[in-house]
């Protein structure tokens, strides 16, 4: 099993990292950690987001892969997730809720595969 985990950024990512690795633990799933660049995204940025996923990884003891792409951001997650060839993709929603709403329908909408969103605020495992 492989799940892909698309990430906003550092912030998020410390808040998301070791609860979306322990799901893939608990599944025996491998993870994808997937973060697009935009043009308000600066690159130092998104390689400490894919950072954090890749040390919540190790320590968990599960196998992380780390993509950057720059593109638009539901077809790099569409993409991503057909490239390779996951079983499912969780993201979490942002304070943003009318972007989060958006990008969240957008891709439950075109994936298909099962999409979580996981909520802003959530209690750890």
């Amino acid at each position: 099993m492989k799940i892909l985990a698309p990430t906003a950024g550092p912030v998020p990512a410390k808040h998301r990292a070791d609860y979306t690795v322990n799901i893939a633990k608990r599944l025996g799933a491998d993870l994808v950690a997937l973060h697009v660049l935009t043009e308000e995204t600066r690159l130092e940025d998104a390689k400490e987001t894919l950072n954090i996923f890749s040390k919540a990884g190790q320590t968990a003891k599960v196998n992380v892969t780390t993509i950057l792409k720059k593109t638009d951001l539901v077809p790099a997650i569409i993409e991503c997730a057909e490239e390779e060839s996951v079983d499912l993709i969780i993201m979490g929603a942002s304070r943003s809720k009318v972007v989060a709403e958006w990008v969240s329908a957008d891709v439950t909408g075109k994936a298909k595969i099962p999409v979580v969103v996981l909520p802003h605020e959530f209690k750890k495992l």
